[in-house]
């Protein structure tokens, strides 16, 4: 079954191991990731200026391609999902802003392509992505870091409950995998402050990756490039400033799947983790 697809551009650069591993892992369960065909930047960060209408643009750019395809369209990177799921909403219930964006591009999109994250489509089709499973993630605990993109504003995003999600969760479980639960899951790594209030940053990674320890994470998973970023790239540096910190690897849920279906190595993309994951795969014998 043909999926439309769209990567963003984090998944071609920075978050190339997300993109190879998620495409590799769908086709497992018989899904075939369809990119949209010259798809466009989604903007990124969604505008809090509800009267700026040109960052509206590309998003129905997006959308528009997508329409034109199944109306259903795969985000898988947790920003532009927000800010794809967010325009839509607008689009959906701003009739006068739809129909100026519309006539600015030539465009007749009229707000109806569902937005869906791969947690979602995963849920919905929970039997098909099981049947894939060959390989055991043993006893290995992970902690399942949403951050801010996939949950907030509510009622724009619809994506779970903001306060106390559990979507990954069960993802980790029909993975094999044993899901950890940790207070901070949902808080802030501290996104493009990494830029230029690094140690600020640092702080709020340090205390979600210490939180996640304190309640049994031996990694992470998450779906946005950027918490990827902060939260694995960093962790050198958090050493230094907490002498006690025990670096923990931050893998993408789509490694994840990848292990589990006994997928080559190379798609594993363990080279692209910064911290390196090895030597918790190999005490649980899955390396």
């Amino acid at each position: 079954m043909k999926v439309s697809y769209y990567p963003g551009c984090d998944l071609y650069t920075k978050a190339k191991v997300l993109n190879d591993s998620i495409k590799a892992s769908f086709k497992v369960a018989d899904f075939d990731l369809k990119e949209l065909t010259n798809w466009y930047c989604c903007g990124t960060t969604f505008t809090l200026a509800r009267d700026n209408k040109m960052s509206l643009i590309a998003p129905l750019r997006i959308l528009a391609k997508a329409q034109k395809e199944n109306g259903l369209l795969l985000v898988p990177c947790s920003i532009c999902y927000n800010t794809l799921k967010r325009a839509n909403y607008i689009f959906r219930n701003d009739q006068e802003t739809l129909g100026i964006i519309n006539e600015h591009l030539g465009e007749n999109y009229d707000g109806n392509v569902e937005i869906v994250h791969p947690f979602e489509f995963i849920r919905e089709n929970q039997d098909k992505f099981k049947s894939g499973i060959k390989r055991s993630l043993g006893e290995m605990k992970l902690g399942c870091y949403y951050g801010c993109y996939l949950l907030r504003p509510k009622d724009e995003i619809g994506f779970d409950d903001p306060e106390a999600p559990t979507i990954m969760e069960d993802f980790i479980k029909l993975m094999g995998g044993i899901p950890v639960n940790f207070p901070l899951k949902v808080e802030c790594c501290g996104s493009y402050l990494i830029i230029n209030s690094l140690e600020a940053a640092l702080q709020m990674v340090y205390k979600i990756l210490k939180n996640a320890r304190e309640n049994g994470a031996e990694a992470l998973i998450t779906s946005c490039p950027v918490c990827h970023y902060n939260l694995d790239n960093f962790q050198d540096k958090i050493v230094k400033m907490h002498p006690e910190h025990k670096p923990i690897p931050i893998f993408y849920f789509s490694q994840i799947m990848a292990i589990a279906y006994d997928l080559p190595t190379e798609v594993w993309g363990l080279g692209y983790n910064k911290v390196s994951p090895e030597t918790l795969l190999k005490e649980h014998r899955i390396l």
